[in-house]
């Protein structure tokens, strides 16, 4: 199965969107169709706002339905339970985690419904407190269940998990979170438009758009675009 090459591999993954896409790679490549990743703020629910999350393999559909809706919503999985149990456990196996059956019958059927029956849940636990969860689901074979292979993905996505705590080290090392409205102007800005184009298309003045800049370069410790585009995107405040 998984090599120490492989895992070795993830100290070259040099940012965040890297690393998601190498770990799909590796995930698929030894047959699991589904990847989801969870990362709240330290000491946070996973359906706290500023929650990191990556899911491949499930459509948006699927994951509000089964993850947000049913999971996290319903109360069968958050960080805390997860984290107790320490080891990888199979998607099977929340039922333990829950004192609903009803409920749990229920997830499972809609869970079968979108074809998402099996995988595994990993808990992560990273510096800091940033623990996280991730998953593999929808394998291919049910060979994929067994504890060894369990085990060896476990370690893997502890792995990568910790490679992108290193990457975005800075993340909640500022004091004030950027708004939803500074994180598409510097979006924007990271795609090399200026502030009159970005006022175009947000349908706001120039001088607006200036003054939203310059409060993100404050929150981000800045004093350029290009500066502000690039801190952003490497703590993982933007998508790329």
């Amino acid at each position: 199965m998984l090599t120490f090459d492989e895992i070795g591999r993830l100290d070259q993954c040099d940012s965040p969107a890297i690393l998601w896409k190498y770990v799909i790679e590796i995930s698929r490549k030894y047959g699991f169709r589904a990847m989801i990743y969870a990362c709240p703020p330290p000491h946070r629910k996973p359906t706290h706002p500023d929650t990191i999350i990556r899911y491949a393999g499930i459509s948006d559909e699927e994951f509000q339905k089964f993850v947000i809706a049913g999971l996290i919503k319903q109360g069968h999985l958050t960080t805390e339970n997860s984290l107790q149990k320490g080891a990888a456990f199979r998607w099977t196996e929340i039922a333990d985690l829950t004192s609903s059956e009803q409920k749990f019958q229920k997830l499972k059927q809609a869970a079968n419904s979108m074809d998402i029956d099996e995988g595994w849940i990993f808990p992560l636990f990273g510096p800091q407190s940033r623990n996280g969860l991730a998953s593999c689901g929808k394998p291919l074979n049910a060979e994929l269940m067994s504890k060894e292979v369990g085990l060896q993905f476990h370690i893997f996505a502890q792995m990568a998990h910790l490679r992108f705590c290193q990457l975005t080290s800075g993340l909640y090392g500022i004091e004030k979170s950027l708004s939803k409205r500074e994180m598409q102007i510097i979006a924007w800005a990271a795609k090399g438009k200026s502030n009159a184009e970005i006022g175009t298309i947000l349908e706001l003045s120039e001088s607006s758009i200036d003054s939203y800049m310059r409060r993100a370069f404050a929150k981000l410790d800045v004093h350029d675009r290009t500066s502000a585009s690039v801190k952003a995107i490497s703590m993982d405040l933007l998508r790329t």
